[in-house]
């Protein structure tokens, strides 16, 4: 993984999950809660996959709106590193520059698996 140029030191030290915004929605939607994650998983593993497509069709209108909702659930829940690397293709998309960013896709996809870890040994707590 180190040949990754955009896996540097301080991605490494990125906040996965806010504790303090996923307890206020755990608290909020009390036994809707474990939904709201199992839809939010499905949900972002198909928005990645649909990322991949609109960077291989250089769709850049569609890449931003499907960042931007990727950013948006995540910041509901409080995974921060999805929305920071979402918020940053959405900048890449409104530059017209999603052709070049498969690896910065692959690094969303990444931060998925580990807010989804995170959040399965948070839900078991």
């Amino acid at each position: 993984m180190d040949e990754n140029p955009h896996n540097n030191t301080a991605d490494q030290t990125v906040e996965i999950l806010n504790d303090e915004q996923f307890e206020d929605m755990r608290d909020l939607l009390e036994e809707d809660f474990a939904d709201l994650i199992q839809v939010y998983l499905t949900d972002s593993q198909q928005r990645i996959h649909s990322l991949r497509i609109a960077q291989q069709q250089n769709d850049n209108t569609n890449g931003f709106e499907i960042a931007h909702a990727l950013k948006g659930a995540s910041a509901n829940l409080g995974t921060t590193q999805l929305m920071r690397l979402s918020s940053q293709l959405q900048e890449r998309c409104r530059e017209q520059r999603i052709s070049e960013q498969a690896a910065l896709i692959e690094d969303i996809a990444a931060a998925l698996q580990r807010a989804e870890q995170t959040i399965k040994q948070r839900m078991e707590q």
